[in-house]
């Protein structure tokens, strides 16, 4: 009887003591907690199955094989913060990803112009920034599907990625976007910016977390993120970071996947 005893206090303490590393792991890593302590997920992390769900066409993390991660910006495009952005990211020869609003792109649609015209890739980040897992599917495909018109209007081209607001899905919102033609784009490694907090908090946030592969999660809202860039941008090149766009990022993964950057409208 001692002996199960013995045997079953070993099991809850070694169950416990891998639960603890694991929630340390999310802490540091900013990954959902459920993956952390998922035992499932560590073999898929080990099989390289973990970056790319091809069901839902839905992008979590690069290759951890190279050297490389995707800087994404959000929310925007805003003044001053976001021409404050594309100087930095112009000096320091980088190119990203910005997820835009629609409402936001309407109003200052030479911003979005700005962006394609210096090389950088622009997905979706809904028309009205609305959580898609609280509306209905005609409110979902409204939400992605006039993100992309005001898009169009300004630029001539269409959106072929997605990013949900606060990235918040569910399965009816990647049934939709997929639908529609996207590949939805979640985060690895974020700079906490959202917050308005300092450029050194921003700079450390990330820089304790990215990884190969990480996709790195920015906003264009608070004066704290351009202040950060060049320091941060520097110090992830020194790292041996290359930055690359989350499509070339798709186009990297063990098992590639292809997707038109901004196509223009076939005339």
């Amino acid at each position: 009887m001692r002996s199960r005893k013995r045997k079953l206090l070993l099991v809850v303490l070694l169950l416990a003591a891998i639960g603890a590393a694991a929630g340390l792991w999310h802490v540091r890593r900013a990954m959902r907690l459920k993956d952390a302590v998922n035992p499932l997920y560590w073999v898929r992390r080990w099989r390289q199955e973990d970056m790319f769900d091809s069901r839902w066409r839905l992008l979590h993390h690069g290759n951890r094989r190279l050297r490389e991660v995707a800087l994404t910006i959000d929310d925007g495009p805003h003044y001053p913060t976001c021409p404050q952005i594309l100087d930095a990211l112009r000096a320091e020869g980088v190119r990203a990803t910005f997820f835009v609003v629609g409402k936001e792109v309407d109003k200052k649609p030479e911003l979005v112009r700005r962006m394609l015209a210096e090389g950088h890739e622009v997905g979706n980040h809904s028309q009205n920034h609305l959580r898609l897992d609280t509306l209905n599917e005609a409110q979902t495909w409204r939400e992605i599907n006039d993100g992309d018109i005001y898009f169009h209007w300004a630029t001539g081209r269409h959106l072929r990625l997605l990013r949900p607001p606060g990235v918040r899905y569910n399965a009816q919102a990647l049934r939709v976007a997929s639908a529609l033609g996207y590949v939805t784009v979640t985060w690895s490694c974020a700079g906490n910016d959202y917050r308005d907090v300092s450029a050194d908090e921003i700079v450390q946030s990330v820089l304790q977390r990215v990884e190969n592969g990480s996709i790195i999660l920015l906003h264009d809202t608070y004066p704290g993120t351009p202040a950060a860039l060049p320091r941060l941008l520097r110090e992830l090149k020194r790292q041996g970071y290359r930055f690359v766009t989350i499509s070339e990022m798709l186009s990297r993964l063990p098992e590639p996947v292809h997707v038109a950057q901004n196509p223009q409208t076939e005339r």
